[in-house]
């Protein structure tokens, strides 16, 4: 399994942002996945987690959901400054779907109207909850580029070119005035296959959800977060692209309650589709962490050298977190 990148650029050095998505079998056009949660949660996973994207390539991540991933709670992972959620040509209009779009463009989520042909797709009754529109250069007509660019200066949505891959539409775009460009004309997708962090305990991480779901305290779910190394690993990571520059969190507690708890569910939602694995290295190297761990909080309280459960706590979080993160 793997996940390609596609920039969207505008001529500057950084691109305003990349469109993810994913790969398995040969990787060709020919075979693509499935659309669905478990998709995009692989897709989530790979590219922030195990390949740390958000801190290696500056820029939005535009990442594809069909109806039922919308509605499920990976859609809320992808909120501030992260991402937008491209709602793809698939997409019919349904109750359902305009409710959780405009729950979740009123919590600040950024929404791009992807395959857009002309300025009749029914889709376009979003259009004051969305922050991106997206023209499909291979199917449209010029006549709907026309009427797409009147309809995104009028409403100030930027208009982004899809599926570049003709010159002559790629030039006469841009004298038409248009600033954003996709295609394979301009970077084709980028594929990696990173390494995959260790696997989490499955029974914690669903236990952790489950918890979470019901809105039991942080400090209740970091004590038993704190029994999986593998997942502690990933949420340090998830806290230092959400969290941004706030000061490093002294306990597993802060950690988790620097999360809007949506966020926290979702990515608990994610992690318990996508993160198992077999082989016994992952579990080897989980085991010799909570042995470190139970011995170094052993040594500590028979030296008395902590005055409070609240100082001893944070010396083996301190330690935990030189374990498990990969900054040096």
């Amino acid at each position: 399994m793997r996940f390609a990148r596609q920039p969207i650029v505008d001529g500057s050095i950084e691109p305003l942002g990349h469109e993810l998505s994913f790969r398995w079998g040969d990787g060709t056009r020919r075979n693509p996945p499935p659309p669905g949660p478990y998709a995009v949660s692989v897709l989530l996973s790979q590219a922030l987690l195990d390949g740390g994207l958000a801190q290696r390539r500056p820029g939005l991540l535009f990442v594809e959901m069909e109806a039922a991933t919308l509605l499920s709670p990976i859609a809320d992972v992808l909120c501030g400054s992260l991402g937008v959620i491209q709602l793809p040509a698939s997409l019919r209009v349904d109750p359902s779907v305009t409710r959780r779009i405009a729950q979740l463009h009123a919590r600040g989520y950024r929404f791009a109207l992807a395959g857009l042909t002309s300025s009749t797709d029914e889709r376009l009754q979003w259009l004051p909850m969305l922050a991106f529109l997206k023209l499909d250069a291979a199917l449209a007509s010029p006549g709907g580029w026309s009427d797409l660019m009147t309809l995104s200066r009028r409403h100030g949505v930027p208009l982004i070119a899809e599926r570049v891959e003709d010159p002559t539409d790629y030039l006469r775009l841009r004298e038409r005035g248009l600033r954003f460009f996709e295609g394979d004309l301009i970077t084709p997708p980028q594929e990696e296959s990173p390494r995959a962090l260790p696997s989490c305990d499955m029974d914690v991480v669903g236990r952790v959800y489950g918890l979470a779901r019901q809105g039991v305290p942080h400090d209740a779910l970091a004590m038993l977060a704190g029994s999986d190394p593998a997942l502690v690993v990933r949420l340090l990571m998830l806290h230092r692209i959400y969290a941004g520059a706030d000061p490093r969190p002294a306990t597993l507690t802060e950690v988790l309650a620097g999360f809007p708890i949506d966020v926290l569910v979702g990515w608990l939602h994610i992690l318990r589709a996508c993160t198992f694995d077999l082989t016994p290295s992952g579990q080897t190297w989980s085991v010799a962490v909570r042995e470190q761990i139970y011995n170094y909080r052993a040594r500590l309280i028979v030296a008395r050298a902590c005055g409070s459960p609240v100082e001893l706590e944070a010396k083996v979080f301190d330690l935990y977190r030189r374990l498990c993160s990969r900054e040096p």
